[in-house]
C-alpha cells in the first residue's frame, strides 16, 4: 500500500504543454520533461515510460535537465505555434540552456534542439546523456540495439530511433540503474533485452561566453518499413525546418480565428486563451476516424481509477 501510494505521488497524469502533427503527439511537463508519445495517431498507443536527459558538467554527476535543484525554468511557446521553447539555467555552473522542441510536418519524429551558453568564468566540459524507457509488460517487451551511432528500442511492431547527427560517445543498453548517477555509462554489448538503455554525446569544452547547439532526433516507425529514414531525418535542414512548422502553425491560426471586438475588457488574454484553444484542439483529433479526445490526461496504469 505505501508503494502505491508513493507510484501515484511519482506518476505524472497532467501534461503542461503539447505539440505534435497529424501522426505524432508529444506532451511535456512545465519543465521540458517529455511525458507521453502517441503514435501512429494522436490518440493511439503511449510509448515512454520515461525519457531523461541530462549534462555531465566537468566532474560532476549526471545533471538532470528537468530535475535538478540548481536549475530555474521558463517555459512558453513560440508565439502561435506549437513549437514549445523552455529555458533552464543551472545556477551553480552559470550555465543556461534553451531546450526547443517541435514535430516534424510530414515525418513522425520528434526534434529536440538544444542551445547551451557558458555564463562561467571557467570552461564547462559537457557530456550530454539520453535515458529512455518504454512501457513494457510481458505481452510487449522491449528489445534495444545500437547500430551506426543510433539507439535503436524495439515494441511490439514499432521501432523507436533516438540519435543526432553527432556520433555516440557511449551507451549503455542494460542495468543503467547502477551507474546512471555517476554520468558515466559504457557496454561492450550492442544489443540486449532491456527497456530501459542511454546513450551519450561529448558536446566538448564550453569556454565562457561561448555557445554550442546539439539537436536530437526521436524518429518512431512499424517494424517493416524501411529504416533508411533515417538518414533522411539526419539530413533536414533544422533552422529551416523550425521556420516551415512556425509559419504552418501561424497560418493555421489565421485561418480558424474570428474576430472579436478589441474593446472588450481583457482582450489579450482573452485572445492568448483562444489562439491556444486553436492551437490546443488541431492536436486533440483524430484525422483518420473524426474521433475527438477528451484531453491528454492520461492513467496508463490505471493506478487511480480502480
Amino acid at each position: 500500500e505505501i508503494r502505491n501510494k508513493k507510484e501515484k505521488i511519482m506518476k505524472s497524469y497532467y501534461n503542461d504543454a503539447i505539440i505534435g502533427n497529424n501522426n505524432l503527439r508529444v506532451s511535456f511537463s512545465r519543465k521540458g520533461e517529455l511525458l507521453r508519445f502517441n503514435y501512429p495517431t494522436i490518440d493511439y498507443k503511449q510509448f515512454f515510460d520515461f525519457l531523461h536527459v541530462g549534462v555531465k558538467i566537468n566532474d560532476s554527476n549526471i545533471i538532470y535537465l528537468h530535475d535538478d535543484i540548481n536549475n530555474k525554468y521558463n517555459q512558453y511557446y513560440t508565439e502561435n505555434t506549437n513549437i514549445l521553447n523552455t529555458e533552464i539555467y543551472n545556477s551553480y555552473f552559470n550555465l543556461k540552456i534553451k531546450q526547443t522542441d517541435f514535430v516534424h510536418l510530414n515525418k513522425n519524429v520528434l526534434i529536440k534542439k538544444y542551445e547551451f551558453e557558458n555564463n562561467h568564468n571557467i570552461d564547462l566540459d559537457l557530456n550530454f546523456l539520453v535515458y529512455s524507457q518504454l512501457l513494457s509488460n510481458e505481452n510487449n517487451m522491449v528489445a534495444s540495439r545500437i547500430e551506426e551511432n543510433v539507439m535503436y528500442q524495439y515494441t511490439h511492431d514499432y521501432t523507436l530511433s533516438i540519435f543526432s547527427k553527432e556520433e555516440l560517445l557511449s551507451y549503455q543498453l542494460n542495468n543503467v540503474d547502477s551507474n546512471i548517477k555517476k554520468g558515466v555509462i559504457e557496454d561492450k554489448d550492442y544489443i540486449g533485452m532491456s527497456r530501459a538503455s542511454c546513450i551519450s554525446y561529448n558536446l566538448g569544452k564550453l569556454r565562457p561566453n561561448e555557445k554550442r547547439e546539439f539537436v536530437l532526433f526521436i524518429f518512431i516507425n512499424k517494424d517493416d518499413e524501411d529504416l533508411k529514414f533515417i538518414d533522411e531525418v539526419k539530413s533536414i535542414n533544422i533552422k529551416k525546418e523550425q521556420v516551415k512548422v512556425q509559419k504552418y502553425w501561424e497560418k493555421y491560426v489565421q485561418n480558424h480565428i474570428c474576430k472579436f471586438d478589441k474593446n472588450i475588457k481583457n482582450y489579450e488574454k482573452i485572445k492568448r486563451i483562444y489562439v491556444r484553444t486553436i492551437l490546443l484542439f488541431s492536436l486533440l483529433g483524430n484525422n483518420k476516424t473524426g474521433g475527438i479526445s477528451a484531453a491528454m490526461e492520461i492513467d496508463e496504469g490505471m493506478s487511480c481509477c480502480r
